[in-house]
This record gives structure tokens, sequence and C-alpha cells, in this order.
């Protein structure tokens, strides 16, 4: 079995995050579970952000728990490519000081969308722009990854975990 070091981990991890786009969150309230799937970007420290009605589920799933697990994973047809995330982390509203520069960082990942907001096409389009003005921004802290890696092996899988602030490999 292949064995990883932390750094190599970490920079696998963080690599995957940037390259994929899509996350699905996994939420739960008092009375039953629920997932959703949104658009996310991550920075440095593995941290990942999202845009979200305050009124969807998920959010409102999230006030009251804010204990999330998400997978990130790439649609594939045989069990040798499957690749992917799971994590665990906690979920919170970004601060307004920061908002502006994460949403900087997310129009330039989503190219479509900075050239929706700048030029909307059609009544759709406008809708979206001026939702995008009072939209949340959430950020998910994680202190839980797991990589899948069907590639190296069946069942290939990694863990590091979040402690005092530094990453470290689960046993």
């Amino acid at each position: 079995m292949v064995n990883e070091s932390i750094a190599e981990l970490t920079e696998r991890l963080q690599l995957f995050l940037n390259e994929h786009n899509t996350l699905t969150i996994a939420t739960r309230n008092a009375q039953s579970i629920w997932a959703a799937t949104v658009f996310y970007i991550a920075d440095a420290e593995m941290n990942l952000y999202f845009l979200s009605s305050d009124r969807a589920r998920h959010i409102q799933d999230i006030e009251s728990h804010n204990e999330v697990a998400v997978t990130i994973y790439q649609d594939v047809s045989d069990w040798q490519s499957i690749q992917g995330i799971q994590a665990k982390g906690h979920v919170s509203h970004v601060e307004e000081d920061d908002k502006s520069s994460i949403l900087n960082q997310y129009t330039s990942k989503y190219i479509f969308l900075k050239e929706l907001l700048k030029n909307p096409k059609n009544e759709q389009e406008e809708r979206i722009a001026q939702q995008f003005k009072t939209i949340s921004l959430f950020k998910l802290s994680p202190f839980y990854y797991r990589i899948i890696d069907n590639s190296i092996e069946f069942g290939y899988k990694q863990e590091i975990t979040l402690a005092e602030g530094s990453w470290t490999k689960k046993s």
C-alpha cells in the first residue's frame, strides 16, 4: 500500500480541491437529513466557501447544527477510476469584511458567473445577478479529510485530521 506523507497528502488534497467545482453537503436537523450540491472554492488552508440562500433547506439545517459532511467526486463509469474526497467540518457565515475578497476569488474561478454579473443576457440572468447582491457566503472549516483513490488500488484511502491548527495523518 502507498503511504503518503502529510505534506504529500495536503498537497494532493489542495490540488484536488482546486481542480473540482461542486461539492455535496450533507446536513441534518432534529427530524431528518438532507444533501445539496453547491459550487465552491478552496483557500490555502483547505477551507471551502460556497454561496447559498439563507432560506435553502441545507442552510436552515446548518443554522441549528453547523457540523456537516461533504463529498467531492467526479462522475465515473468504473470503480477503478473512483477518486474523491470526503470531509467533515463546521459551517459559518463569512464575515462582511472578508466577503468581497472571497467573492472576487469565486467569480475568478467561475468565469460564467462573472460574465453573467457584468452583462445579463435575459430576464433569468437579471434575476440571478440581483440575487447575487444579497446571497449569503458560507465558510466550511474542515477538521477531517479522507482521500479515496481506487486508481492507486481498490479501497485506497488516507485520512487527515486537524488538531490544534495542524493537519496530522490519522492512523
